[in-house]
């Protein structure tokens, strides 16, 4: 049977997805201080929402979903903070699969145990899977690697945790009131974190352009993949977000000169088939 065009977009949307999710990625490794280059970034996301969050629903989250959106936001803030500090020290290529490919596993767990999920034996097998791509990456014996490792860990686990809480605040809450608070929130609060710092104002205003442009591509990314489930099966289209992985990898090969050799990228392949488990169930 011959692909349509409508076949082949969802696929188009989460591959576009990927690419620009490495490339914010890429972007925040390669500039000095990472967490205000982001904090900016997710401030200028805020805003960016804020127009959709005023028009769709007047900005306002029910009580009930304010605790779980404060949540998120200091989640997403102690992973900005993980990030920096992964990214100041270690790969993109080491630190991006280990902490996208950990995520799911985290926020398994979390339906697993505060949601009431039941796990079948896909999921089980999918988890073995993922851990094992996880630690065959982590074979290769490098300096640092065991630290490595746990940051990365760490990063996978506030994946998980912001996106178990994104889940529980947008049953009470619109998806653009959410993104608009969050990031807010969690833009100020990072910001906050580097307000004594001397020369602070001259360090936003050298990179506020490509801050403000890592905020729209955050965005973008996101609404990427909302857009391809209206065109295709949600398993699908969360495993195709994952292309990430691969691009983030190349784009460390490429512009940062990082070494891909075999035993890495066999872990990378292990880790992607088993998210493609998990997330297929």
């Amino acid at each position: 049977m011959r692909s349509t065009p409508m076949d082949m977009l969802p696929w188009s949307l989460v591959l576009l997805s990927g690419i620009i999710h490495a490339l914010w990625n890429l972007k925040v490794k390669q500039v000095n201080n990472r967490s205000l280059f982001l904090a900016v970034a997710y401030i200028s996301a805020g805003v960016f929402m804020f127009p959709l969050a005023v028009v769709l629903d007047g900005f306002l989250i029910p009580a009930k979903a304010v605790l779980p959106v404060l949540l998120s936001a200091v989640a997403e803030t102690m992973y900005v903070l993980a990030l920096a500090k992964a990214y100041a020290r270690y790969d993109l290529s080491f630190v991006y699969p280990v902490a996208r490919g950990s995520g799911p596993l985290w926020a398994t767990a979390s339906g697993v145990l505060f949601f009431g999920e039941r796990l079948p034996a896909m999921g089980v097998l999918g988890i073995a899977v993922i851990i094992g791509g996880i630690l065959i990456i982590s074979l290769k014996k490098e300096k640092g690697s065991l630290s490595a490792l746990g940051l990365s860990l760490l990063i996978g686990f506030f994946i998980g945790s912001y996106s178990s809480l994104d889940r529980l605040a947008i049953e009470y809450t619109s998806v653009y009131s959410l993104l608009s608070w969050k990031f807010l929130v969690a833009g100020i609060i990072l910001l906050a974190v580097h307000l004594r710092e001397q020369c602070l104002w001259v360090n936003i205003k050298s990179n506020i352009k490509l801050s403000a442009m890592a905020g729209l591509f955050i965005l973008t990314a996101y609404f990427l993949v909302v857009l391809a489930m209206k065109y295709s099966n949600l398993g699908y289209v969360t495993v195709g977000r994952e292309s990430g992985i691969g691009f983030a990898c190349l784009f460390g090969a490429l512009f940062l000169k990082e070494r891909i050799g075999g035993l890495k990228l066999a872990g990378i392949l292990v880790l992607f088939a088993g998210i493609v488990i998990l997330k297929l169930i």
